[in-house]
């Protein structure tokens, strides 16, 4: 029978060919082993010399040989190192790009700073400015740490990644090649065993049946298939049965030969394969030593670049440090009223334009008299309301300004807030109350008398052509009343009694003569009582009094009341009203609707 033989595996020879066949072998397979590719030599000697130098030199210290399951785990663990790598270039290159775009957004704030810092002035400004300043040498800095982080640790340890990978492939392929090898040859083997044991079976038939034959014994031929069961054998067919026993012959003497080649070929493959998982585990040790020496270095080196950016970092804190310090806020003040001061604005009073006042527009001579009259009554009354609500305001500005005690800070400032817009609001009344009684003046053919107010008052006209009278409030006006306290003065005189109703009748008395001068305006805006040290007075802390009825403040200076409220009393008056504080607030109020407590 034909030997069946595989593509791949070279053709069987004969005994006499051992030494050449032998020989043959072994170059296939080291062929096979070491150069995957006509080119694969060179690349594999010499890119990567240092690692096999270094798996010589593991190779000559020897070492246990761990088979294909350790070789398998080592092979893992390297794989997990090369990922590990991978996993660390990516973020150390994320960290990069973190610090580059963290360095952008800094200088991008910086230079947003300084052009809004750049026109203002003063030492606070210019913390500001060295704020920005900083600012973009922080940028600086970590922008200096991310391109070095990306030159110096992020590209090397790619390099590695790289290298070693290709290294890693270059020593799995050489094993797997030989690994594969192994297997072909052990499938070869294990056929031409099948074959071999069956070429020996046919043989030994063939020899049995020929030695029957030979011996006459017919009993013997039943084992032979193809020869008939008779007494006597033919010439002939003994001659045919001779010839097929020295083919079985020479078949088992191939099939062994060929049995026995490719045990021989199995087994020098197997040896190439340890030879092969060996040094690969070498040089696989030797990556990992690489791969750990490397990250160490690297390791070494991103510390190194974090350590150089911290002084840099407070260096910079220490430049800002300085001009923090030396902020001065008045000094800021001053510089920016010399150099942006334009002088105190001029208040102006939008004063009301009546009908009945301009003469020019048609209207029935006794109902603009009666119009002028009525509009002069009203804004009479409200100005003797103003002036009463003001000397109580004056009375209790005075009383705060004697006692500093009396009463708390927010307490003195909301007293000169009223009695400012109590004094504007007169300056307001009066110059109104003057346009139309000038235009009453003029209606009953008389001159206008003269007014401090008078040379103020600008008229112009809107959009609409209708009359507009603004009055420029003058500085003497301004001036703060508190300034100008002097002297005693009537107590609550125009108050009324204190029965509740503190607005007294409306009166046509009017201390603004239109024939005073500015200077008796002046006095009359600016003097105001003061409480009497000389009445009837229990001076401060005069003791405690029990709310017993409602009372609502008619005036700025009153306090509003509800049955039960305790007041503590800080002055009594003979005219029925009493100063005390109610809540944190101080005024005053109403003898009758209190009674004393004992």
């Amino acid at each position: 029978m034909r030997v069946r033989r595989r593509t791949l595996s070279p053709p069987p020879l004969s005994l006499d060919d051992d030494c050449h066949e032998r020989l043959s072998v072994r170059q296939w397979l080291v062929s096979h082993l070491y150069l995957p590719s006509p080119w694969g030599k060179h690349l594999y000697r010499q890119t990567h010399g240092h690692i096999f130098s270094r798996c010589q030199a593991y190779n000559r210290l020897g070492g246990e040989v761990e088979g294909q399951n350790g070789f398998e785990e080592l092979r893992r663990y390297i794989k997990q190192g090369g990922d590990f790598c991978k996993d660390l270039s990516s973020i150390l290159q994320e960290r990069s790009e973190v610090e580059t775009q963290y360095a952008k957004s800094l200088s991008k704030l910086s230079g947003k700073l300084l052009k809004a810092s750049k026109d203002s002035v003063g030492s606070v400004n210019q913390a500001w400015q060295r704020a920005g300043t900083q600012m973009e040498v922080q940028s600086e800095v970590h922008r200096a740490f991310a391109t070095a982080l990306s030159e110096e640790v992020v590209k090397p340890l790619r390099q590695l990644v790289e290298t070693q990978h290709r290294i890693r492939k270059s020593v799995e392929s050489a094993v797997d090649k030989t690994g594969k090898s192994l297997a072909e040859w052990r499938s070869a083997e294990s056929k031409s065993k099948k074959q071999s044991f069956m070429c020996a079976r046919e043989n030994e038939k063939l020899q049995d049946a020929m030695l029957d034959v030979r011996l006459g014994r017919s009993g013997s031929t039943h084992h032979l298939h193809h020869i008939q069961n008779q007494k006597t054998v033919s010439e002939k067919e003994s001659v045919k049965l001779e010839s097929k026993r020295r083919k079985a012959e020479e078949a088992v003497k191939k099939a062994d030969v060929e049995y026995y080649t490719f045990c021989i070929r199995a087994e020098r493959a197997r040896l190439e394969w340890e030879t092969a998982v060996i040094r690969g585990s070498h040089c696989f040790q030797a990556l990992e030593e690489e791969r750990l020496q490397h990250l160490k270095d690297l390791a070494s080196c991103y510390l190194q670049h974090l350590t150089e950016m911290g002084p840099k970092l407070v260096q910079s804190v220490e430049r800002l440090s300085e001009p923090v310090q030396i902020c001065d806020v008045a000094r800021d003040i001053q510089t920016v009223v010399s150099i942006k001061g334009t002088g105190q604005p001029i208040p102006e009073q939008l004063l009301p334009d009546f009908y009945a006042e301009h003469i020019t527009l048609a209207m029935n001579r006794d109902r603009r008299r009666q119009a002028l009259v009525k509009l002069l009554q009203l804004i009479r009354q409200d100005l003797d309301r103003e002036r009463r609500g003001k000397q109580g305001v004056e009375n209790l500005a005075r009383a705060l300004q004697q006692t500093p005690t009396f009463g708390a800070e927010d307490s003195q400032q909301n007293v000169t807030e009223k009695l400012h817009h109590m004094r504007s609001m007169l300056t307001y009344l009066e110059a109104a109350r003057y346009k139309v009684q000038s235009a009453l003046a003029e209606l009953d053919g008389r001159s206008r008398g003269s007014h401090p107010l008078a040379s103020h008052i600008q008229v112009t006209r809107d959009r609409q052509g209708l009359q507009q009278s603004v009055l420029k409030v003058p500085p003497w006006v301004r001036k703060e009343s508190l300034d100008l306290l002097a002297g005693d003065s009537p107590d609550w005189t125009d108050r009324g009694a204190a029965d509740g109703n503190s607005v007294q009748p409306d009166s046509d008395f009017d201390e603004f003569s239109s024939q005073g001068s500015e200077k008796d305006y002046q006095s009359s805006m600016l003097t105001f009582p003061v409480i009497s040290e000389c009445g009837e007075s229990n001076g401060s802390g005069a003791g405690r009094c029990k709310v017993l009825y409602e009372y609502s403040a008619n005036l700025y200076d009153e306090l509003n009341l509800s049955p039960g409220d305790v007041i503590n009393i800080h002055d009594k008056q003979a005219d029925g009203w009493w100063l005390g504080e109610l809540n944190g607030i101080v005024g005053i109020f109403p003898a009758t609707y209190v009674e004393e407590i004992k």
